[in-house]
């Protein structure tokens, strides 16, 4: 029985060898029933074109005589081998699945019959080089696709110059084809929240330092995997509206760069807070609300040595680098918070000013992380808030009162208080001394002469010590003031007597002296018409017949000693001794009085 793969062979053979072989294979009679015959009964069986191949035997055109399965495939547009494929192996230049030798050209600006030329023998009415395609459809390529002299036709829909799309891959795309202002050959126009160059920035130019401040980081996660839950917190302290495309968030330990792009504004309002964090979905990323995702794989943040620094424009905008637990805080299940008191963009690149957050936000599922992402930052030692009450006047010699009730321990510890005067007027004598009940929560102060004092409170939950608060208050000279009145009390007398020896019979007496006597005087009596506090009491014999000597004369309460008088027998002789005291005010006004002290001797 005649084998019809080695008929297939031997056509190919000679095929190849284009000698001693005829164009057909005539089928050698067989003897099985499935033989191709020119007469069988069976339409499968027959080959109709005589070239030993029935359909059954998988000849696909049993009445073309150069095609059957084996045959050599010619470049003739037809499948001459049977297998499913026209022309293989033969060039086609176009990627049209139409070999080159079959095709024919195309107004395409493409080789078409590969003969190395494009578009031959379509018309070129521009002269231009470029033949004339009317019925090519014009794409964004940045080439002519219809020749009609123009590149990129119909897709620059606002006339600017600029398409929508970005054909040299150069990211010349107009942003807003609708807007013929907006394109990337455009200048940008300050504060008007629209990326008008195209260059993903919005307001460029108006950046500058310390318009974001860093105030919270979430490295370490405990509610979610890290980096899922990973986040962190911005504060606008400008005072407008700022777009954050553009962006540029950097790590300054590993490099990982990250950009906020967005086809829509992600703005942030003055004085409010932006949190941006590798995963916005909020069922995964411990139910946290962000603002913008970006790639965690372009951005991690390290639970041990990291930082992030924020740049727009160029522009370095805030930076913070945690150090392991070294200077910052290293919490686990917790973010990085930057105290409430000291957000801003040099003290926050200090540790001394973070703690570990002790907010719960999520406290409605059962593992919830610590801080307070979007939302004003927590307290994290006792804070001191020193402030005076407004309604107590503010003029020399007033009792100024102080208010330390606006303190705060973020854990509701009680507090203790110590005030401290640390600046004064030049020519006021007063210090920290002059407070009244310095560890009050409100005591009182009485300015001695005009100008700024600086009070600072200091508050301390038992355990640590606030950092110190100051409020400075303006003191103005009073305009009106009375003198002191000075008040020695009332003149006294003292009357002693002696024993007289008598001599001749009784005609003289010899008496001695009497010895001195000790006034005890009291000033404190003393007043200010005005209220004021009266002051530096001094006392001095400014007069009288007597001699006397004056102890402790700065005080209220001196003791002044009159010296005796010589005695007479049967009389009685007195000295006096007047002795004045002077007071003051706190405006330097002085008041005067006099007491007389009589010092009576008489002789028995």
């Amino acid at each position: 029985m005649h084998n019809p793969r080695l008929i297939a062979f031997g056509l190919s053979f000679c095929a190849a060898l284009v000698v001693g072989c005829t164009d057909k294979v005539v089928p050698v009679e067989e003897d099985s029933a499935d033989v191709a015959t020119p007469d069988s009964a069976d339409p499968n069986l027959r080959d109709d074109d005589g070239d030993g191949w029935s359909e059954a035997n998988g000849d696909c055109d049993d009445s073309n005589g150069d095609v059957f399965p084996g045959q050599a495939e010619l470049c003739d547009g037809q499948d001459n081998n049977c297998n499913g494929v026209v022309d293989e192996s033969w060039p086609d230049t176009d990627g049209d699945n139409i070999a080159d030798c079959v095709d024919t050209e195309d107004c395409d600006g493409i080789d078409n019959d590969g003969d190395g030329r494009i578009d031959e023998d379509w018309p070129d009415t521009t002269g231009d080089g470029q033949p004339d395609c009317p019925s090519v459809e014009e794409i964004c390529n940045g080439l002519d696709d219809d020749g009609d002299g123009e590149i990129d036709e119909g897709f620059d829909e606002d006339g600017d110059g600029f398409s929508g799309c970005d054909p040299f891959g150069d990211g010349a795309e107009d942003c807003d084809d609708a807007d013929a202002a907006i394109n990337p050959g455009a200048g940008e126009i300050a504060d008007d929240l629209i990326d008008n160059d195209c260059d993903g920035l919005v307001d460029e130019g108006g950046w500058t330092v310390a318009d974001l401040i860093i105030t919270e980081v979430m490295v370490n996660p405990s509610a979610v995997s890290d980096p899922e839950g990973e986040w962190f917190e911005v504060w606008n302290a400008s005072d407008r509206t700022l777009a954050l495309n553009g962006l540029v968030i950097t790590s300054p330990v590993d490099g990982d760069r990250a950009v906020v792009r967005s086809e829509n504004l992600i703005l942030i309002e003055p004085g409010d807070y932006a949190v941006l964090g590798a995963n916005d979905d909020e069922t995964t990323n411990g139910h946290v609300t962000v603002d913008y995702a970006y790639d965690h794989d372009d951005l991690g943040l390290a639970n041990e040595f990291d930082g992030l620094i924020l740049e727009a424009d160029g522009i370095l905008i805030d930076s913070v680098q945690w150090d392991d637990g070294a200077t910052f805080p290293d919490p686990a299940g917790a973010s990085m918070n930057l105290d409430i008191s000291y957000v801003d963009a040099t003290l926050n690149d200090s540790g001394d000013f973070w703690c570990a957050s002790k907010r719960v936000w999520a406290s409605s599922y059962a593992i919830a992380d610590r801080g307070s992402p979007g939302e004003d930052n927590s307290f994290c030692w006792p804070t001191a808030v020193a402030s005076y009450d407004p309604s107590s006047s503010r003029d020399t010699c007033d009792a100024l009162q102080l208010d330390g009730s606006g303190s705060y321990d973020p854990d509701g510890l009680g507090l203790t208080y110590e005030w401290e005067l640390t600046s004064a007027p030049a020519g006021s004598g007063t210090d920290s001394s002059d407070i009244i009940d310095t560890d009050d929560i409100n005591p009182t102060f009485v300015p001695d002469v005009a100008g700024v004092y600086i009070f600072t409170l200091t508050v301390y939950n038992g355990e640590e010590y606030s950092q110190p608060s100051s409020v400075a208050v303006t003191v103005s000279a009073r305009s009106v003031n009375a003198d002191p009145i000075a008040d020695p009390g009332a003149d006294e007398t003292y009357n002693a007597s002696i024993t007289c020896t008598p001599i001749s019979y009784g005609v003289s007496y010899d008496c001695d002296s009497c010895g001195d006597y000790e006034f005890e005087l009291d000033g404190s009596g003393s007043y200010d018409p005005d209220g004021d506090p009266v002051s530096d009491p001094s006392w001095a014999i400014t007069g009288g017949t007597g001699s006397a000597t004056i102890t402790d004369e700065d005080t209220w309460t001196p003791t002044v000693t009159v010296t005796g008088s010589a005695a007479s027998y049967g009389s009685t002789s007195s000295t006096t001794v007047d002795v004045t005291l002077t007071v003051s005010d706190c405006m330097g006004a002085t008041g005067s009085e006099t007491v007389t002290l009589t010092y009576g001797c008489t002789g028995i």
